[in-house]
Parts: C-alpha cells; structure tokens; sequence
C-alpha cells in the first residue's frame, strides 16, 4: 500500500523541475485548473510495494463528489510493476510521466481539446458518446440549447440516460444564463470537493466568449 509519503518523493523532481504542476492528494495535477481537469493518479494497491498510475481528464464544471480516473489511460510497461523497492521501476515512471503523459495532458486545454481527445481515443471514445449527460452538457456551454435537448430526449427515450438531469428544467425553457449559472455553482462545488480551490482559475464558458465576440 504506497503511503503519501512515497507519492511525494516519486514525484518531488517533477515538481521541482516543471512549475505548472501540483500534488494534492495521490493526485499530479496540472495547473491552473479551469474548465479541463488533467492529472496523473498514484493509487493504491492491496501489495504494500506496488501500485498502479494512470492519467485522467475531465471538465471540471461536472458534479464531481471525488476524483474521477475517466478520459485517460494507464500508464504501465508490459511486464513490469511499479514498484516502491525498485529505483530503476521508479525513474522509468518518472520519464513516463515527464515525457509522454504531461506533454499529452498539456496539450488538452480548452474544451473542444478535451472533445477531440475523448471522440478519438481508441479505448475510451465508446464511453464518451454512450454518455448523454456529458454530450448535452458540453453542447449547452457552447451554447446549442436545441442540440442538447436532443441528445438528451434521445438518452432518456433508449435508456442510455437512466435520470432527468437537475438541469432539465431550464434546459426545457431554453434558459441559457440559467443553465450557465447552474454549471458554474456545479463548477465551484466540484472543486470545493476536490479541494482545487487554490488552483482553479474561472473562466467563461464557449457561447459567452462568442457573445463578446459578437459585441
């Protein structure tokens, strides 16, 4: 069972040497966080010396009660565990982290990064769009009301969406400021709970960027 302790001096040379970085947690996360949430995970196993590390991405404005591993992938060498009593096992996590995992998770930064990352991973794109919630979520802060009412009566009518969302009702009266001030109190929620708040950096949602623009 990796201890906090042994998290912390895995991944102290990443954080000296990359500033953008935080540990909270078992979690490496990428900062500031604002509507995508990226980061390496340190978990747990039953063994006391070994333990699994995979990356995540999410948007933060989701109801989140804890930390959720979806959107990433896993990050192993076949044949291989990682192991707190091998160096050499911990140096190749390191590199792994250092040049696979953080140049791929820096490069999702805005939402359409984390749609086009999800509809093309080979592992995971399934879920993505088997997921209605999270599709009329993103098609409501990129401001197609219509869009998202659509996918969701679809989800609601085949079963893939086994509840009314809370936000149902005002995306039925095409409330969009309603809708919008939903996400963002969710948003706070979500990092209050995932005790972000010295990271998070708000920022305003697609279709109220496209109405500056429009101004």
């Amino acid at each position: 069972m990796t201890t906090i302790a042994e998290v912390k001096n895995l991944v102290a040379p990443l954080l000296e040497r990359h500033s953008d970085l935080a540990l909270v947690n078992r979690k490496l996360i990428i900062k500031p966080v604002r509507h995508v949430l990226r980061f390496v995970c340190i978990d747990r196993r039953s063994d006391p010396f070994t333990f699994a590390a995979d990356t995540a991405v999410n948007l933060s404005f989701l109801n989140f009660g804890g930390w959720s591993l979806s959107g990433g992938r896993m990050l192993y060498i076949p044949g291989r565990l990682w192991d707190t009593r091998d160096p050499e096992s911990l140096q190749l996590l390191r590199d792994m982290i250092e040049f696979e995992a953080l140049p791929e998770l820096r490069a999702i930064n805005t939402i359409d990064d984390f749609v086009a990352h999800r509809s093309n991973d080979p592992e995971n794109s399934r879920y993505f769009f088997a997921d209605p919630d999270l599709l009329a979520t993103i098609a409501i802060v990129k401001g197609d009301l219509d869009k998202a009412a659509s996918i969701l009566e679809a989800g609601l009518a085949s079963g893939k969406q086994d509840c009314v969302p809370k936000y149902y009702p005002l995306l039925l009266a095409r409330d969009q400021q309603g809708l919008l001030d939903f996400f963002r109190k969710q948003q706070l929620n979500s990092i209050a709970a995932l005790k972000l708040e010295s990271y998070f950096e708000p920022a305003p949602f697609p279709i109220e960027l496209q109405g500056a623009t429009a101004r």
